[in-house]
């Protein structure tokens, strides 16, 4: 029957969230039937107070909360640098590589795609790395980071290093380190130009840690940030000696889990988010 009268669309509103358990698609509908109503320049059907209604109980009732992704720990790298084995391929290199610096230097998914080569800079007993632009940093002004030798097999210089042998970077080009690879029968290479994507990236290291036995879904590439964190504020890391001098209130949303026995730089306790 059209138009749709209100009653009829609200039980079958009621019988769509009942059966798919999806506020998305209760909307979706909505919206699928008001804009049929537009185009015969019938009033909308989302107008009528008894829709709505019906509309907020079904998204109320159907909203699911969001829950936050758990900062992976050094076991889970230590777990990924050994599963490299004695021969592992670029792919792999640089996704160890990409997760060590992440992890180390606590940087952004867009600030760790934004790296060129000749932002690394390598020493004796060091790796600085200028960081250009980042979204916590407002007025643009740049910031370099310095990650030390840790003369583990989960140091992140190193393994940055092996990664620019194996993909035959120099360290003062201008390219980005962090791009996609190109299969070929002689092996991989990078793209020339471009960064590999956040939902590449997501979909590579979910992939990994769930061959490493690791439940993926409690992990996303922000964890790789807030674990960084997480270990630095754990292991008594002072806050002035985050990020480019910036707070932990600074560096944007981070999930931090602080042990029992330990406080927040706020003096709050345990498992804050900032």
């Amino acid at each position: 029957m059209f138009p749709v009268q209100e009653v009829h669309f609200a039980l079958y509103l009621q019988h769509l969230g009942e059966a798919v358990q999806s506020k998305a698609v209760v909307e979706e509908a909505v919206n699928a039937i008001g804009w049929v109503h537009q185009l015969a320049s019938h009033p909308p059907i989302v107008a009528s107070p008894f829709v709505r209604a019906t509309l907020a109980g079904l998204q109320w009732k159907l909203a699911k909360p969001k829950v936050p992704k758990e900062p992976i720990t050094t076991d889970i790298l230590v777990a990924l640098v050994h599963s490299l084995g004695p021969t592992p391929t670029l792919a792999d290199i640089r996704l160890a590589a990409s997760c060590l610096l992440a992890f180390a230097a606590f940087l952004h998914y867009d600030e760790l795609a934004k790296l060129r080569c000749c932002d690394v800079h390598f020493t004796a007993q060091s790796m600085s790395v200028h960081i250009t632009s980042s979204k916590t940093d407002q007025y643009r002004e740049g910031a370099s980071v310095l990650v030390a030798r840790t003369g583990s097999s989960t140091c992140p210089v190193a393994m940055l290093e092996r990664y620019f042998s194996l993909a035959g970077l120099s360290h003062i080009s201008k390219l980005r380190w962090f791009r996609g690879i190109v299969h070929t029968k002689k092996g991989g290479r990078l793209r020339a130009l471009g960064s590999l994507s956040y939902t590449r990236m997501r979909e590579i290291l979910l992939t990994e840690l769930s061959s490493l036995g690791f439940n993926a879904r409690s992990f996303g590439v922000h964890s790789l940030r807030s674990g960084g964190a997480t270990a630095g504020v754990n292991v008594g890391v002072p806050d002035r000696l985050f990020v480019g001098g910036q707070s932990l209130q600074k560096m944007g949303k981070l999930r931090i889990l602080f042990p029992p026995c330990c406080q927040s730089p706020d003096g709050l306790a345990c498992d804050w988010l900032y």
